[in-house]
């Protein structure tokens, strides 16, 4: 039924003893302001409103009598939804939690939004969620002892904000992304802000010097509420930010600044209008001009010109990455002893496959940095290294280096127990430490590494339960374990843990469907599932899977198709579909997924040429297009893509020798050039081929003799030479 059927859009439900926080809420969802661009539109919950109104908000004393009253029943039956004010003492309210038992065993199939006021859901001493929304009630109203996961908006300031979390619990009511909702708001608030801030003019004028004061210090909360408003806007909206250490601080650190030099400079104070409009892209030529400008007198003070480049770093990153990386390397030019901006000029370059300069920057903070103040770069730059380390096929120094920065993370998170980002850092560092033991063939050890990380990770999910974040790094080391388990051969275990992954990702998705990184987890989990799978040799349930995750890859790049990350999702996302229809016999529907996941690639290389790692993407999207092709007995054309994928890793790995895993790349490429003139019946050129592959292994087997995937190569190649004899 849609919610425009029902008497009440909400029944909020709330303690007796937060009834003020309960009339501000209740004021603010009747007050809202749909965008009139919006009403009408339909959504999952049906055409939407000019209003929310009525939201129902019970007014009798709820400490009077014993049992709900009739009217509150019936408000409850009447209610499209159902929003809960969690506080530590509706957390102890037996009508709170009636309220809430009614609703879930009479309306399982309506919304039930909780709304954080006060408390820490987990904590036993500050709990705030009612036990019939903790734990699953059953259809006949029993509240069990299975515990339930609880994701919820957080009013406070620490949290998401007051006006966040109002857009949050708005788009759900009427089934659109908060990103949205939020948006729309933000600008009838600023059209508001500034009639306020005309009247507050002529107010100043005729104040008296106190009241002069009082007015600025007003105005001073305000201005920090827009830069934690805007923060908030950003973070949300952006995908790009999602996955760069510290870029929240950034941003923060960045807007707190344009604010504060807006009034000694025009272009500051036009770049943060067209900021708080939701136009990053208008407001970066300005930001560059100033540190244009401060650059040019670097000399007298370079460290402010640094601090400009860092800042049109921060909000180039909102929409472009790859800009975001060349302002942060001028930033680290004009001021190498910056540490945290060394880290992100590092980040930023490894990101772009640009592995020396990546490792340069790295080993600058690692020189330089000092214990207490710089520990957050100089962990992130240990961990970079360590990255680097392990691509270029040095597992026995990366695995030194990862174990480095997991004793620095170790004694960190030891000296502060209380601190959640040393806790997360340590668990981070297990998972590294993990991601080089699967490669060197140590499987035990690695899973050990892993569920080290995940006990951590476990332990910081179970405490704060509404912490999504928290949630979403629980799911990616289910992943890493489902990983080991597939290379171990326990395809029932693995299949397990991607699934508990998968669960937490689409309870993610369902809370906060505008969440981006959310959604591209959820595609992520569905391809991991569908490997499972595919090893299992259930290939239509793996074929569904994989076109799960695709659908969700295709919503994201249609949604934005100017980032570069969600493009590669798409194509990737066609390319496995297109593998499991090669195994499935249907050539042709494998030939247009894997042509369609190259004609991503090929547009994403030509549009950033370089970035290597794009490069490498269109080299083995060549491949994939070459094996469907020789499947299909089209030998030219295999022939053909397949040289064209020779012709661009030989470029890649002359232009930076030390990257093993793009010779080995070219290694496997010139095998299957081979098994092109196999079928051709020209056996000397499958010679020359195997050749050209073995000669790569066997000069990566010299330099590092311990990695078994190579030593499976040259073997698996010899087998191959050896079949040529006889």
């Amino acid at each position: 039924m849609p919610p425009a059927s029902f008497k009440y859009r909400a029944f909020l439900s709330y303690s007796h003893a937060d009834t003020g926080a309960a009339r501000r809420v209740h004021r603010r969802f009747e007050g809202f302001r749909i965008d009139r661009d919006l009403v009408g539109r339909v959504t999952a919950m049906g055409p939407i409103p000019k209003t929310l109104r009525p939201i129902f908000r019970d007014r009798q004393d709820f400490e009077a009598g014993s049992s709900l009253t009739e009217q509150s029943i019936a408000a409850l039956d009447a209610s499209a939804a159902l929003i809960l004010l969690a506080s530590p003492r509706s957390a102890r309210s037996k009508y709170v939690n009636e309220e809430v038992r009614l609703f879930r065993s009479r309306h399982p199939d309506r919304l039930l939004i909780p709304l954080i006021v006060d408390g820490e859901p987990g904590n036993p001493e500050h709990e705030c969620i009612p036990p019939s929304l903790r734990f699953a009630v059953n259809p006949d109203g029993t509240i069990t002892d299975r515990p339930v996961d609880v994701l919820a908006a957080d009013l406070r300031q620490e949290g998401d904000g007051f006006e966040l979390a109002i857009a949050k619990v708005v788009a759900r009511l009427i089934g659109l992304a908060p990103d949205e909702v939020y948006r729309r708001a933000e600008r009838e608030r600023q059209r508001q802000r500034r009639m306020r801030a005309a009247v507050g003019v002529v107010m100043v004028l005729l104040a008296v010097a106190g009241g002069t004061f009082y007015w600025q210090s007003q105005q001073q909360k305000q201005t920090l509420a827009d830069i934690s408003a805007l923060v908030d806007k950003y973070s949300l909206v952006s995908p790009a930010l999602a996955a760069v250490p510290g870029a929240r601080a950034g941003l923060t650190q960045a807007i707190t600044a344009i604010a504060d030099g807006a009034a000694a400079d025009p272009r500051y104070a036009k770049a943060l209008a067209l900021l708080k409009a939701g136009k990053p892209n208008d407001a970066e030529p300005l930001l560059r001009a100033v540190a244009e400008d401060k650059a040019k007198r670097a000399g007298n003070d370079a460290k402010a010109a640094a601090a400009a480049y860092r800042n049109l770093a921060s909000i180039a990153a909102v929409s472009d990455p790859g800009r975001a990386r060349d302002y942060y390397a001028q930033a680290a030019k004009l001021d190498p002893s910056d540490m945290l901006g060394m880290y992100w000029n590092g980040w930023y370059q490894q990101d772009a496959g640009r592995l020396d300069a990546a490792q340069a920057a790295f080993a600058q903070v690692i020189a330089a940095a000092k214990p207490g103040s710089d520990d957050e770069a100089l962990l992130g730059a240990q961990l970079g290294t360590g990255d680097i380390q392990d691509q270029r096929g040095k597992l026995v120094v990366a695995l030194a280096t990862y174990q480095g920065a997991k004793d620095l993370a170790d004694r960190l998170a030891m000296s502060d127990p209380s601190n959640a980002l040393w806790q997360r850092e340590l668990a981070l560092s297990y998972s590294k430490i993990g991601d080089v033991e699967v490669p060197q063939g140590n499987l035990p050890a690695a899973l050990a590494s892993y569920q080290a990380g995940f006990a951590i990770l476990d332990h910081l999910a179970n405490s704060d339960p509404g912490n999504n974040n928290r949630q979403r790094d629980l799911k990616l080391s289910y992943d890493n374990i489902g990983d080991v388990q597939l290379a171990q051969g326990s395809l029932p275990a693995a299949l397990r843990s991607y699934q508990a992954g998968l669960a937490i990702a689409d309870r993610l998705a369902k809370f906060d469907p505008g969440n981006t990184k959310w959604q591209r987890d959820l595609s992520v989990s569905y391809d991991r599932v569908g490997d499972a799978q595919v090893q299992q040799n259930t290939l239509p349930a793996a074929l569904s899977s994989y076109q799960a995750g695709l659908a969700i890859a295709q919503r994201l790049a249609n949604s934005d198709p100017g980032n570069g990350g969600w493009q590669r999702d798409l194509a990737a996302a066609y390319n496995k579909i297109g593998e499991v229809q090669v195994t499935m016999g249907e050539l042709s529907a494998a030939l247009s997924s894997s042509q369609a996941g190259f004609a991503i690639f090929d547009q994403l290389a030509k549009s950033d040429p370089g970035n290597t790692l794009g490069q490498s993407d269109l080299a083995v999207a060549h491949g994939d297009v070459g094996g469907v092709q020789l499947a299909q007995g089209n030998l030219p054309a295999a022939l053909n893509s397949y040289q064209a994928g020779v012709a661009i890793f030989d470029r890649l790995v002359k232009s930076e020798p030390g990257n093993t895993e793009w010779q080995r790349d070219l290694s496997l490429t010139y095998a299957s050039l081979a098994n092109v003139y196999r079928k051709a019946n020209q056996p000397w050129r499958v010679r020359e081929e195997l050749a050209a592959a073995r000669a790569i292994i066997v000069q990566l087997m010299a330099q590092h003799p311990d990695s078994p995937e190579w030593k499976q190569d040259i073997a698996w190649l010899d087998q191959q030479i050896a079949a040529l004899r006889n």
